[in-house]
């Protein structure tokens, strides 16, 4: 069984394994009026989605293809928080997203929206030491194969580390269920199998602040990169960008494949993406 793949009016790259996107229906919102040629949809990604209170539900509501939670390691559990110092108080990733998806999944019969094929990313941030964080979290996961591991269930949950990670050529000793955030263009082809999307710091190719146009060396700097990240076969996205439908509208028509929100509702709705 095979997820859903949006159909887009302009060329997409290929995915080596699944492209992770929401089918269209009838019933989505209608996407916020603006000027300029009609977009393909792109996938919201609900960066530090573990601020918002509750977590997970707006971004699962509002049809976030990506999820974004920071873990520490502390006496053996693993909380949900930027920085230690919110540790005292920070729910576990157990009560914020494990449970709350394995809920999901037994209502919708194994999927995390029924009927949609929808996969969803759950961008794990590693603050805490990366292989015993690691280590931890697999233990966590491996008690819900049916809801994150892909092997198990097509329409599993993929799980990608960030964050403190691993290095590259240690990749490979991972479950299978278990992914990486990218952060190059030059892995091995073994390490390169196990990343599931590349994610580049903004102000490292460009000071645009969301307003106005963009320079054209800095477009260029960007298509090159976009392009390179595609002939990889892999999904790009950009954290710390300017967040409001500006750049919305410019990343979806440069092709860049995860838009990286503070406001995952609002940006959904930008795009008429389907909400639970």
């Amino acid at each position: 069984m095979r997820p859903n793949i949006l159909r887009v009016k302009f060329p997409f790259f290929l995915l080596g394994a699944v492209i992770f996107c929401f089918s269209a229906c009838s019933d989505a919102p209608p996407p916020v009026e603006t000027e300029g040629p009609p977009l393909r949809t792109a996938l919201v990604h609900a960066h530090n989605d573990y601020r918002r209170d509750p977590p997970f539900v707006l971004a699962h509501k509002s049809g976030a293809a990506s999820i974004e939670a920071d873990i520490f390691l502390r006496d053996n559990e693993l909380k949900v928080a930027h920085s230690s110092i919110e540790l005292k108080s920070a729910p576990t990733l157990r009560d914020a997203y494990i449970l709350p998806l394995a809920e999901i999944f037994e209502k919708n019969g194994g999927s995390v929206r029924a009927n949609s094929g929808q996969i969803l990313c759950l961008l794990v941030d590693i603050k805490s030491e990366a292989r015993p964080t690691l280590d931890r979290l697999i233990e966590l996961l491996s008690e819900y194969p049916e809801v994150f591991d892909p092997s198990r269930n097509p329409l599993a949950v993929r799980v990608v580390i960030s964050g403190n990670r691993p290095p590259p050529r240690e990749f490979s000793q991972y479950p299978s269920f278990i992914f990486f955030d990218g952060a190059a263009l030059d892995y091995g082809p073994g390490e390169l199998e196990k990343i599931f999307m590349i994610s580049f710091r903004w102000n490292r190719y460009s000071s645009w602040k969301g307003r106005g146009a963009l320079s054209e060396k800095d477009r260029r700097r960007i298509n090159e990169t976009i392009e390179a990240v595609h002939a990889l076969g892999k999904p790009l996205r950009f954290w710390g960008s300017p967040d409001n439908p500006e750049t919305w509208r410019l990343f979806a028509e440069m092709g860049i494949d995860y838009i990286n929100t503070d406001h995952p509702a609002e940006c959904a709705a930008f795009f008429g993406i389907p909400g639970a």
